[in-house]
């Protein structure tokens, strides 16, 4: 009797296990849904388009200020990005394919944690502005006694370390955000993929459009609202303002605000399974439309029976790659199309970065409306070329063939839009720099009145008189400063007044630079989804994936990665006045040349674009003439750059519908680049 009743025991608490298993699956099925996982991964597209695409952009020339930083120097963090996704996108789509969402959701912590490290140097290397640090109660004004300033070059050692420390932080954080970055297109695409019926998969696909698309203007938007806060979020030390060469705003606040919801949906995704019940009917019907026209239901069942057996190795994989891969590299078209976009890659990517800068350093406005300006015209420009892009091609119904000549045509009015970036105000009329006007009189009372000597390239306190620049108050030879006023008196040796800031420029070229940079903006994304087609389109069925794969990979190596560095190193070129710390170690550049600036700008963009579109119309007038040596074929989509398929009627069916899911899958990752 015991022992039945020891049994009955262990049997019914076998049974209460059991029920609670099956409860707690059954939970876990109702809340890891598709639409709940579709809902995560949007969040992951926003935090990483605002990151990427807003705040990276908008904070660079603080960080320069910061911790005084070169263009070319700063450049490097946008590229270390795109080299981390580059390298990494392929790994991540081979040994990442098991385990989607779990993938994903480490990339997203690899992310945040990569967030945190890039806004880790304020806090431990960030130092207080050097009026606040310095000269506070002096404002360096013309000390008309003796004294010493010995006690300033003590800090020169900790000053050079601490901004080799920043940078080593920066760039580590960079490249983790690129790494956390990779699984958002690849692994978090083809999972919503799978878990959607394809006939609305679109729509779902559609909404994360929308998403990529908006989530970089509001990182403008807040970019900007931040760099407008003071960075200790406090107030700002006496007589520091926005408009003030020495401004740093909390440039880290976003970076912070992504990392927050990095983290919380990247440990959200760690909890859902593989595959979700979903997947298989999906599969099915993905199957049953891609087959059932050619093979018949026979043909989905074997179909179906062989998806099981597939081997998924490294040695299968990449036995199967170099095939496609010598067909994509000797196909001549696909090459120059590849060749010709990547020019637009690296002009994209070099003013994405140094936009903001420029705009800043043109016409006089603070970094945080420069990022309003910069954000506010250049994603609806982007988006609007981007959709009418996608209007030509579907109702124009364009083929390959018409597409790569649609996209030679448009770069040819690229390069005429973007003659509007020659708009340029003049430059600063700094004294002992390059003046335009007699500042003898300040000079020489400078000499006379100051009996210590004025700071020379380790401050810049510009003040104004009369139209020209005075690096400090000193050099102008003030005297005496009213709060009140933000005013200094007594200066150039009589009763003179400056005013706190650089001279305004009087520039009325601001509107006009808007309306052509609206226009460059649009023309070069009118290129995105024609480019997309001719992509597609010009490569065999099977060489699809390789090529789409290989663009990417182009496109950030040869593209997004030097575009930075070599503008970046153009607008260093351009300077007048850098910053020198106490160790005469050269730091961020203070005032430019405006009209080299721009002009470098130029230079490079229409160098650019003009070999991109010859390498466009080369490739267009070979598929032509390879498409002529095919006549006697009526043209199809089965005409890969000249190259016949023996295809039926029922392969074309699937071939379309085949192209219009790679379309949806590809043009996300390109809307991220």
């Amino acid at each position: 009797q015991h022992y039945y009743i020891t049994n009955n025991l262990r049997n019914m608490a076998s049974l209460a296990v059991s029920t609670s298993d099956d409860e707690m699956k059954e939970k876990k099925r109702r809340i890891f849904t598709p639409h709940f996982y579709f809902f995560l991964w949007c969040g992951c597209i926003a935090a990483q388009s605002m990151l990427v695409s807003g705040f990276l952009n908008v904070v660079l020339t603080t960080i320069q200020v910061e911790f005084q930083m070169s263009s070319a120097k700063a450049a490097l963090f946008p590229s270390n990005y795109d080299i981390a996704v580059a390298v990494t996108v392929l790994v991540v789509a081979h040994f990442g394919s098991s385990h989607k969402p779990r993938t994903l959701g480490i990339g997203m912590i690899l992310l945040s944690t990569g967030a945190l490290f890039f806004a880790l140097p304020h806090f431990i290397y960030g130092r207080d502005n050097i009026v606040e640090a310095k000269n506070s109660d002096k404002m360096y004004l013309c000390e008309t006694s003796d004294s010493t300033n010995s006690e300033i070059k003590s800090d020169c050692l900790d000053e050079t370390m601490g901004n080799s420390g920043a940078y080593t932080l920066l760039t580590i954080g960079s490249i983790l955000i690129g790494l956390g970055a990779s699984p958002v297109y690849t692994a978090g695409t083809t999972f919503c993929d799978e878990i959607f019926s394809p006939l609305k998969v679109s729509v779902y696909f559609g909404i994360s459009y929308g998403i990529g698309a908006v989530a970089p203007a509001v990182g403008y938007i807040l970019g900007g609202l931040f760099l407008g806060f003071y960075k200790s979020l406090g107030e700002p030390p006496e007589g520091l303002t926005v408009d003030n060469a020495n401004w740093v705003g909390a440039w880290w606040l976003g970076f912070l605000i992504c990392a927050l919801i990095g983290y919380i949906f990247g440990f959200l995704l760690l909890l859902f399974p593989a595959q979700l019940p979903e997947c298989e009917d999906v599969k099915r019907k993905k199957l049953e439309l891609n087959i059932q026209i050619a093979n018949g239901e026979e043909g989905v069942s074997k179909t179906l029976q062989g998806c099981t057996n597939n081997d998924h190795t490294f040695l299968a994989l990449l036995k199967d790659m170099l095939p496609l891969l010598k067909g994509v590299l000797m196909n001549p078209v696909f090459v120059l199309i590849v060749l010709g976009s990547i020019t637009d890659s690296l002009i994209i990517s070099a003013f994405a970065a140094w936009l903001p800068k420029m705009v800043e350093s043109q016409f006089g406005v603070s970094s945080s409306i420069a990022a309003y300006i910069t954000g506010g015209v250049t994603v609806p420009g982007a988006a609007g070329g981007i959709i009418v892009s996608g209007i030509i091609v579907k109702y124009r119904k364009l083929n390959g063939l018409q597409c790569a000549k649609w996209q030679a045509f448009i770069g040819l009015v690229c390069i005429l839009s973007q003659l509007g970036l020659l708009i340029h105000c003049p430059t600063l009329n700094i004294d002992g720099i390059n003046p335009q006007a007699d500042t003898s009189k300040c000079s020489a009372a400078s000499a006379t009145t100051c009996k210590v000597a004025c700071p020379e390239n380790d401050v810049y306190e510009p003040v104004c008189i009369d139209g020209i620049t005075y690096t400090t108050p000193c050099t102008a030879a003030c005297t005496s400063y009213n709060a009140t006023s933000s005013d200094f008196y007594d200066c150039c040796g009589a009763d003179t007044i400056a005013t706190a800031g650089s001279c305004d420029t009087q520039c009325k070229w601001l509107i006009p630079y808007i309306i052509c940079l609206f226009l460059i903006m649009f023309f070069t994304f009118l290129n995105n989804v024609i480019f997309l087609t001719v992509n597609l389109r010009c490569v065999k069925d099977s060489e699809r994936v390789m090529a789409i794969s290989l663009q990417s990979v182009a496109f950030r190596v040869f593209g997004a990665f030097p575009g930075p560095i070599i503008l970046g190193a153009f607008i260093d070129k351009a300077c007048i006045l850098w910053n020198e710390n106490e160790c005469g170690e050269k730091g961020a550049c203070q005032e430019y040349n405006n009209s080299e600036l721009m002009t470098g700008a130029v230079t490079m963009a229409m160098i650019a674009k003009i070999v991109g579109t010859i390498l466009y119309f080369i490739g267009w007038r070979l598929w032509a003439h390879r498409e002529a040596q095919n006549s006697s074929i009526p043209y199809s989509d089965d005409v890969k750059c000249g190259v016949v398929t023996n295809a039926v009627t029922a392969d074309n069916e699937s071939d379309d519908l085949e192209l219009k899911e790679d379309l949806s899958k590809v043009e996300l990752s390109n809307i991220s680049l």
